[in-house]
């Protein structure tokens, strides 16, 4: 196993390069604060406050909402989010360096305490305990971020194929060439199983990893390996400690007054960046608005009859020519403020659903679909009844469940990839004529390209093929 670079505690606690690369050189006597940085449990407690803080969760959930076909672009845009919307990605644009350096940072700053606890000796049994959390939460969070980085920047989800550098230690000066997607997904597993090991199941703070939460990122990382025994064991392992929250609370759960279902939250509050504004402005306006692509294809699933639909769309201000996204309007002190719900319990249900489908248990995969659905319904409202007939009528009817219950959470441009599928906007989404329609599954734009400052930087690591 490798280990990476020295890191100057501003920097971890402050700092967001965008170059990987740049976390390894530190002047000799920057050495003399790392001595320093962490010397006792209290040390790493803020530590891994710090961790947490870093990590932005609305940046994947902005990537993947603008690229896919859940929005369109709003009339009083002003240019935010255009280049990805409309698929103008070179290694330069923004997104591709922020997402890039966002992640690794948080990586570099997970490494800095995963090495400080090596070296500090606890005093007692609850030190000793306290460090093993954090030590897990630090390997939790690790995994996540190697795991959504190769999810953004590998060409495909294939073992042999190139995915993104593994940073797993801290290092001076080194240069690291891309690992494979088979190696992150070793690596991804490795540090989740010793996280899971670590972590007492009397820890349930949801703004925290948990043994759920970790259950919950296996089970995510399984599906794209797909491995779905581990999938479904996983999944079923969040399911049966989180249960789903019943219509009456769906829409709570985002607006933060409820937290039945949200199993790892990444909680924000006043000054926080506002998760909301990805869509709508402070002052109203709509950068970008829900797509009539996805309207219509909540419309032909029954959504008048399912509470899911008064949460993706902002009815308060229903406009059929101007689709409000619902599902993070924060409060009047603070528009588009929202607790950031990264693993919930009805993902859980339809990846275990899809894995089921996959290997051909078809009635166990529409039960889990029509338990989900059943939680949905309004009050007073029938379920749609759910059943398969074969595989692909099964993993089809999946993937839109999936766009119904996941919108605007960070899931349909992955989904589309995991699928084999472009991206096909509905027409009426993509009227203006520099709004283009469809984006080929094979096109390479599907991928990030490594950013323009880490190939600057960094002189072995190789660029995703045509950028």
């Amino acid at each position: 196993m490798k280990k990476i670079s020295k890191y100057l505690l501003l920097a971890l606690l402050l700092g967001f390069a965008y170059s990987c690369e740049n976390a390894y050189n530190v002047d000799p006597d920057d050495e003399i604060l790392e001595e320093n940085s962490f010397t006792n449990v209290d040390d790493l407690e803020r530590g891994v406050y710090g961790v947490y803080a870093g990590i932005s969760g609305s940046n994947i959930i902005g990537w993947s909402s603008r690229f896919s076909d859940d929005c369109r672009i709003g009339e009083t845009n002003r240019g935010q989010g255009i280049q990805v919307h409309r698929w103008s990605i070179n290694p330069g644009t923004d997104e591709v360096g922020s997402l890039w350096g966002n992640m690794y940072n948080v990586i570099a700053r997970t490494n800095r305490l995963l090495e400080a606890i090596d070296k500090i000796s606890p005093l007692n049994e609850e030190e000793e305990a306290t460090m093993q959390r954090i030590k897990a939460e630090c390997l939790a969070i690790r995994a996540m971020q190697h795991f959504d980085l190769m999810r953004l920047y590998a060409q495909d989800y294939e073992s042999a194929s190139l995915a993104v550098p593994i940073i797993d230690g801290v290092y001076v000066f080194e240069q690291f060439p891309r690992n494979t997607v088979g190696e992150v997904f070793g690596f991804v597993k490795t540090d989740l199983a010793e996280a899971y090991n670590l972590l007492s199941a009397s820890y349930t703070d949801n703004t925290r990893f948990t043994k759920t939460g970790i259950a919950a990122l296996r089970a995510r990382v399984a599906l794209y390996e797909k491995d779905y025994a581990s999938a479904i064991s996983f999944a079923t392992q969040v399911i049966n400690a989180s249960p789903l929250a019943t219509s009456s609370e769906f829409q709570g759960v985002f607006t933060d007054q409820v937290e039945t279902e949200v199993v790892f939250k990444l909680a924000r509050t006043t000054g926080d960046g506002s998760v909301g504004t990805l869509f709508t402005d402070t002052n109203g306006d709509v950068f970008f608005n829900l797509s009539y692509g996805l309207y219509y294809h909540m419309a032909q699933n029954g959504f008048t009859n399912d509470i899911r639909t008064y949460v993706n769309i902002d009815v308060a201000n229903f406009d059929e020519n101007n689709l409000m996204v619902g599902k993070y309007l924060g409060s009047d002190a603070n528009f588009g403020l929202n607790d950031i719900k990264v693993f919930r319990t009805g993902e859980q249900y339809l990846i275990r659903a899809e894995a089921y489908a996959r290997t051909g248990s078809l009635d166990l995969a529409a039960a889990d679909v029509q338990t989900l659905r059943n939680a949905r319904v309004v009050p007073g409202g029938e379920a749609v009844t759910v059943s398969y007939t074969n595989v692909s009528n099964a993993v089809n009817d999946i993937l839109g469940e999936r766009r119904f219950e996941l919108a605007f959470e960070g899931h349909r441009s992955f989904d589309l990839r995991r699928y084999g599928l472009g991206v096909n906007r509905n027409a009426d989404d993509c009227s203006q004529a520099a709004d283009p329609c469809a984006l080929d599954a094979t096109d390479y734009r599907m991928a990030l390209p490594i950013p323009s400052a880490e190939i600057f930087a960094n002189d072995v690591i190789q660029q995703n093929n045509q950028y």
